[in-house]
């Protein structure tokens, strides 16, 4: 593994307001909120974003209101989380924290969404050792983390092999769907 530099200028930081999606009656009410600090390529744009974290969501039959945070951070936030949620010192390429229903959410509202915490930085490392681009990687991980909320789970061999092939399908189902070329 090589050392990853910021990403060239083109990239940008994100930060957006909550986004809403209500795709009619047959489909879940998203709302997205997205925050860079570290530079993104121009290829992950708020739009795509809420496209491929819709459609996912319907493609697994979710309904009712949802809420996800996207955070694209640092080797060094990410290490920290890890320690202090985990008891890992090591950074990760992504942490998932699923909402829990507490006693003032209402019971439609329990349990629908939660926070993304993926570092660039490894994803890089990981897309560059996997041949394909950071965007990709990205848009891979964003679909790893909403699966965990969604319930999937990767502890064992067996969970994740099928985990990841259902993140590629349906990367690959909303490409198609949106009209998305890789990359």
């Amino acid at each position: 593994m090589g050392v990853v530099s910021r990403p060239p200028c083109e990239n940008r930081l994100l930060e957006s307001d909550i986004m809403l999606v209500d795709p009619g009656d047959d489909g879940p009410i998203l709302e997205l909120t997205l925050r860079a600090e570290w530079p993104l390529p121009a290829s992950i744009s708020e739009p795509r974003l809420l496209s491929l974290v819709a459609f996912a969501l319907r493609e697994e039959g979710a309904s009712g209101q949802w809420e996800l945070n996207l955070l694209f951070t640092t080797d060094a936030r990410i290490q920290a989380m890890h320690r202090d949620f985990m008891n890992l010192d090591s950074p990760t390429d992504i942490m998932t924290f699923p909402y829990e229903a507490d006693e003032f959410s209402p019971l439609e509202m329990s349990n629908r969404g939660g926070d993304v915490v993926m570092s660039v930085e490894t994803a890089a490392l990981h897309a560059e050792e996997a041949g394909w681009s950071l965007t990709d990687e990205l848009l891979f991980l964003t679909l790893h983390g909403l699966l965990h909320i969604l319930g999937w789970d990767d502890t064992d061999p067996r969970q994740r092999v099928s985990m990841l092939a259902r993140q590629a399908d349906l990367l690959d189902h909303w490409r198609d769907y949106a009209g998305e070329a890789t990359g």
